[in-house]
């Protein structure tokens, strides 16, 4: 049991507030036990390459405490402030020996994310950048956006539009370029598994016969054709028309294309 569920048990509430402060609290406390050791959180070139990425003014003579200085100016920020963490993570080398490697600070910001009981999944995309979106029920991510994000790297040019509708849908970017990028990963996906270059629309139908072909329940696929009719609508009745779109619609987006690209690599997994 970790420190806030305990205190939950105990009948003590821990508001968003005092759950990111205790994010921000640990990341810090681990780069100052970093620099108290002796250890380098960034080389002079990976310094550079930060401050090129963030914008931040360059000192001439980098020292951790320089980089946790400017961390500490974003504590105010949660948002900023683990965007940063995200930066610090981009511009080091993959394969530095000098500093701290990156999945080390990795580990732990998903460590102090989980502690906190703060909703937030790390990914990377096609160039090992990493990036943060925000998760809803975990049983839903899990199945729908983690597990389908990882089966996608077998189909790069999904997975990298799946990865840009993230990065949007994690900036808080609703409008209609979000959900035409899951529209579009999931049109690209099916062009990917099926190997051709129909449109989702036409591809409905493929799919449809690729899983009878499966020996799928006709009551599964069956269901495929009406979804992706359901999905086509409502990006055009509503994303195409309007420059701004609620959360709650992206949401169902998001998780509509991840119904669908689970069902078919489930089933193609199964028929190995």
């Amino acid at each position: 049991m970790d420190w806030l569920d305990y205190r939950e048990k105990l009948g003590i509430g821990f508001n968003d507030n005092k759950k990111t402060e205790m994010f921000v609290t640990n990341v810090l406390n681990v780069l100052g036990d970093i620099d108290y050791q002796g250890g380098c959180i960034l080389t002079d070139k990976e310094y550079i390459r930060l401050c090129t990425m963030t914008g931040t003014s360059l000192i001439n003579c980098v020292s951790n405490k320089d980089i946790i200085r400017e961390l500490h100016r974003h504590v105010d920020n949660f948002i900023e402030f683990l965007s940063y963490c995200v930066a610090i993570i981009n511009s080091k080398d993959k394969r530095a020996t000098e500093s701290v490697p990156r999945n080390q600070l990795i580990k732990c910001i998903e460590n102090f994310l989980e502690k906190a009981h703060i909703q937030f999944e790390i990914s990377y995309d096609e160039n090992k950048n990493y990036f943060i979106f925000p998760k809803g029920a975990k049983e839903l991510d899990d199945a729908l956006v983690s597990e389908p994000l990882e089966w996608l790297k077998s189909y790069p040019k999904a997975h990298k539009t799946f990865c840009n509708a993230l990065k949007q849908y994690s900036e808080g970017i609703y409008i209609r370029d979000v959900a035409d990028n899951f529209r579009k990963a999931l049109e690209e996906f099916l062009q990917e598994f099926l190997g051709n270059d129909k449109n989702l629309e036409t591809n409905k139908t493929e799919i449809c016969k690729y899983l009878g072909e499966q020996s799928v329940d006709s009551g599964i696929s069956g269901l495929y054709q009406p979804l992706i009719n359901s999905y086509k609508n409502i990006n055009d009745r509503i994303a195409k028309h309007h420059d701004k779109i609620d959360a709650k619609l992206i949401e169902f987006l998001l998780y509509q294309t991840g119904v669908l690209i689970r069902m078919t690599i489930t089933v193609k997994n199964a028929a190995k």
